[in-house]
């Protein structure tokens, strides 16, 4: 009797009803709790993608310069910002480390994980985690505690555009460092065997 009493039931749609409704007010509750975002894009200024201007809206931010990595250096640019020079490069003493430079150390984040999928940044007490998604120009931003804060990807497959969303809390430096992360990283200099859009698709 049970299990026609569930076959009844399954058959009204009660259950999945039920599942759907609790399912969509946990989506609802997750949307609430997400932090207001901030977008900025990212767009090459020559097809070579070795040279990137980050907009807001139609404003110049920042210009990010990848012209003098060698081949296997990922995290190495230049960034002009009103009128400040800043640079991205590894920490001689740990290639894990990447530092924002001015005068002396601004930020600095550290690569983890298999392959250094994961990017970890402290800043002001907490630690951001920026994720890679596999084999995709594609990155997920996640607060220490597993709450997802933003993202960075390429628009779509084809392009060499990048959409940045990070919340708007942030000081522009630290919203500048986790895209200039995210562009090195996706755009790798080219190899003797494979290329950014052959690794990360």
């Amino acid at each position: 009797m049970k299990i026609i009493s569930l076959a009844i039931e399954l058959k009204k749609g009660g259950f999945m009803d039920l599942f759907y409704t609790a399912e969509w007010m946990a989506r609802q509750d997750q949307e609430q709790n997400l932090p207001l975002l901030k977008r900025l894009k990212l767009q090459p200024v020559q097809d070579d993608r070795s040279v990137y201007v980050l907009f807001d809206d139609d404003t110049e931010k920042a210009r990010i310069d990848l012209n003098d990595r060698n081949p296997g250096e990922v995290f190495k640019a230049r960034i002009r910002e009103n009128g400040n020079t800043f640079t991205i490069k590894d920490d001689s003493a740990d290639s894990s480390r990447i530092q924002l430079r001015a005068n002396g150390t601004l930020l600095e984040a550290e690569c983890r994980g298999w392959l250094g999928h994961c990017i970890c940044l402290k800043h002001e007490g907490t630690e951001y985690q920026l994720q890679r998604n596999p084999l995709t120009r594609s990155f997920t931003l996640f607060e220490e505690n597993g709450r997802e804060l933003g993202s960075i990807q390429a628009e779509s497959f084809f392009s060499d555009n990048y959409l940045i969303q990070l919340p708007k809390e942030f000081p522009f430096s630290l919203m500048l460092f986790f895209s200039v992360l995210a562009l090195c990283d996706s755009e790798r200099p080219m190899m003797p065997v494979y290329n950014s859009y052959w690794y990360y698709g």
